[in-house]
């Protein structure tokens, strides 16, 4: 054991310390955001007045103001469970990867997807899907302009295009057959992380994205990112901003946020099993291409918890289109719920997506095997680098034979 236990211990209970006068802030915070919340819960122009001041404010110091801008709903109310339609269509899809190694017996990189379409109501088995995972090796594939390795975020990228990719043909193919109304759900967030991209890249991998939620919104599916967990503070990030007097909007009064620690899920425990909060839209910098596009992003928060007394407040991301068709908002809400209490408190399609998409240590392993063997067929003497194989050495695993 080469972790000095003894030497953590007490940092450990000085981190217990801490976190216990952390807890007794936020609650003290949350409580005061929450007042703001409830003051200003149909401010709707004093507050929209207030963005563009902020925006404007914050333009002058080349940044954008990032927060949340509240729709035609009262911020501080909650809105119940509506009821599920009986038959409703229900499809998901998740990725995973191996990332490029260098320190590997050669280069590449695996992307792998994994979906699933669950129909409730007709007694019918859900169905899986697993297409062929896609093997990445060619130099073009693997190094920028410049001779760079691919960043681990550009497979990320190419990962969830993949994902969507999948999402969007399913439901393409099951949404105007099907009587019912069809969901199709997004593990994360509803837009396409591009910041990790080489800048000549990002638009043209945000144009292929966006052109699948066209394809998706064109089916008629009912199209939501989900997110569990969520650390977003878009709608502290608004209080805050209600909190300040009109001419007191300054680039400095903006920074200095009293509620910097909160997240938005601090502010809606008052939401009670299967109820979401109100909607709001999504104002961020790289948000107008979606807008644009017809896409503009809202969410609300919805708590799937099964009891009051364990709750679980995830955000749920959904276009412009959706928030102008209730019926459909509320097929989507039902069915979120719907399909989280059939696990416990997380989608069922999306936690069978993952299972289906994951790749094991074991299954990493056979590929590297596959590999070392055709490497060796081809005449070439497959190995790892010093560094892993010491590595492996001192880990005390098994490795393959090369």
């Amino acid at each position: 054991m080469t972790l000095e236990l003894n030497q953590v211990a007490p940092q450990v209970k000085a981190m217990g310390q801490n976190l216990d006068k952390q807890i007794t802030a936020r609650r003290e915070a949350a409580a005061e955001a929450r007042r703001l919340l409830r003051q200003f819960s149909t401010e709707f122009t004093t507050l929209a007045d207030r963005i563009t001041r902020a925006e404007k404010v914050q333009a002058k110091q080349r940044f954008d103001w990032v927060g949340a801008a509240p729709t035609a709903e009262a911020l501080a109310q909650a809105y119940p469970l509506p009821p599920c339609p009986e038959q409703v269509t229900v499809i998901a899809s998740d990725g995973s990867q191996i990332l490029p190694d260098r320190h590997a017996i050669t280069l590449y990189y695996l992307i792998n997807v994994g979906s699933i379409v669950y129909r409730h109501g007709s007694l019918r088995k859900p169905e899986t899907y697993s297409p062929t995972p896609l093997l990445c090796y060619d130099p073009e594939d693997l190094f920028d302009a410049q001779g760079q390795l691919i960043s681990p975020g550009e497979v990320n990228v190419k990962r969830d295009i993949a994902e969507v990719a999948v999402l969007t043909d399913l439901a393409a193919r099951h949404a105007p057959a099907n009587s019912e109304p069809v969901v199709a759900l997004i593990d994360g967030q509803l837009t396409l992380r591009v910041i990790d991209l080489p800048f000549d890249q990002q638009q043209q991998r945000q144009d292929e994205y966006i052109e699948m939620l066209n394809r998706l919104r064109e089916s008629g599916a009912l199209t939501a990112g989900y997110i569990d967990r969520p650390r977003s503070a878009f709608v502290v990030a608004l209080l805050h901003l209600a909190s300040l007097p009109e001419d007191g909007i300054t680039d400095e009064a903006l920074r200095q946020n009293p509620f910097r620690h909160l997240t938005d899920t601090d502010l809606f425990d008052f939401l009670e099993p299967g109820e979401r909060s109100a909607i709001f839209a999504v104002k961020a910098k790289g948000a107008e291409k979606y807008t644009y596009a017809g896409h503009g992003i809202h969410f609300f928060y919805l708590n799937v918890g099964l009891s009051a007394a364990a709750p679980n407040r995830v955000r749920v991301e959904i276009p412009a289109w959706l928030v102008n068709n209730p019926p459909g908002l509320n097929c989507l809400h039902a069915a979120i719920v719907r399909q989280a209490r059939l696990t416990g408190g997380y989608p069922y399609v999306l936690a069978r997506a993952h299972e289906l998409a994951i790749i094991s240590t074991e299954e990493r392993q056979a590929v590297e095997m596959m590999l070392a063997v055709e490497m060796r067929r081809q005449g070439l003497a497959p190995s790892l680098s010093a560094k892993q194989y010491n590595k492996t050495l001192l880990a005390g695993r098994e490795s393959f034979r090369l």
